[in-house]
């Protein structure tokens, strides 16, 4: 039974010494020459790969850095605007005159082309949403609402004068 067993190992030992041989057969080795080429050819085709040059093109693309709301109230804002003068910035607009009527007061407003407007208290007017709350003598004020730097939704008044103030 012993000798079954040691006669059973040294064959297979023999059978795995056949199987792991390097001659396949060929003298010259030539099987062995064409796996090393395919090889080579492999690893040339990975290294132009990995010189090829990425270009990332962010155009039609989110700002990852911009704040989701902030791009939501971006949105809402582009679409409500309804008026000329809600496409310029109100540094970009001019107070020409004031009118003085029995119902109420209303304003010409002047954007950079120079075309003119004729507005009154409630008008839409401005970049950041804002409407006219005032009509004074000298002055139209309106009221803004922007989003700051907390993505709080924040309201500021502002002052366009009709004559620019001198000092005192």
């Amino acid at each position: 039974m012993r000798m079954l067993r040691v006669l059973t190992i040294l064959l297979a030992a023999a059978a795995i010494g056949v199987g792991c041989s390097g001659d396949d057969g060929d003298a010259d080795g030539s099987r062995a020459e064409g796996k090393r080429k395919k090889a080579r050819v492999k690893a040339e085709a990975a290294v132009a790969e990995s010189d090829a040059v990425f270009h990332y093109d962010p155009k039609g693309k989110p700002d990852p850095f911009q704040s989701y709301v902030k791009q939501l109230v971006s949105i809402n804002q582009d679409e409500a605007l309804q008026s000329p003068l809600q496409r310029f910035d109100l540094s970009q607009l001019n107070v020409t005159g004031i009118i003085w009527t029995n119902e109420e007061p209303r304003a010409l407003v002047q954007d950079p082309t120079g075309k003119g407007y004729i507005v009154q208290t409630g008008a839409a007017i401005g970049k950041n949403r804002g409407r006219i709350v005032q009509i004074d003598d000298n002055r139209v004020v309106v009221k803004e609402t922007y989003v700051d730097f907390d993505d709080r939704a924040t309201t500021k008044e502002v002052d366009m004068y009709l004559y620019e103030r001198n000092g005192g």
